[in-house]
């Protein structure tokens, strides 16, 4: 089992409401979005298990993207690096730098301590070169960027 990071790219199908409180809530536009995580933990908070739990259809929900990917929204690639200690949030702004995306605010972010203003990017429609950023985006910051296939078999 392997601690790392992670990145989703979610199509909305549709546009979606999210309600995690009374007073906190989300309208997100049909389209593309991309969510960056990690899973630094054993068993069942590893890399593997957390890709693994994103992936299922039916789960408990427990965290801001289990209510997205519980919804309209569909996991269209999962991209991955090993590592030991955080830096989810380092490859968030990453991400966001180098792509034509707005944060959401407050999603996905509630315990960043960094500054991030949402772990969930809408991605403009026109966006190109997607794959590529995607891959500088970890190679900038030393992490050994992988792709999952949607059978959870390394590609």
């Amino acid at each position: 089992m392997s601690r790392g990071v992670y990145t989703l790219l979610i199509e909305l199908e549709d546009e979606q409401t999210i309600k995690v409180k009374p007073d906190l809530g989300w309208h997100l536009l049909k389209g593309r979005y991309i969510y960056t995580g990690s899973a630094l933990g054993r068993g069942s908070t590893s890399l593997e298990r957390r890709l693994e739990r994103h992936l299922k259809a039916s789960k408990k929900i427990f965290w801001h993207i289990d209510r997205l990917l519980s919804g309209f929204g569909k996991v269209v690639k999962v991209a991955y690096a090993e590592a030991s200690v955080k830096i989810e949030c380092e490859l968030n702004k990453k991400i966001l730098s180098l792509l034509e995306a707005k944060p959401i605010k407050g999603f996905g972010s509630s315990d960043c301590r960094c500054g991030c203003i949402g772990h969930l990017l809408y991605l403009n429609p026109n966006q190109q070169y997607l794959d590529e950023l995607l891959r500088r985006a970890y190679f900038e910051l030393g992490l050994n960027y992988r792709e999952l296939s949607m059978g959870l078999e390394d590609k």
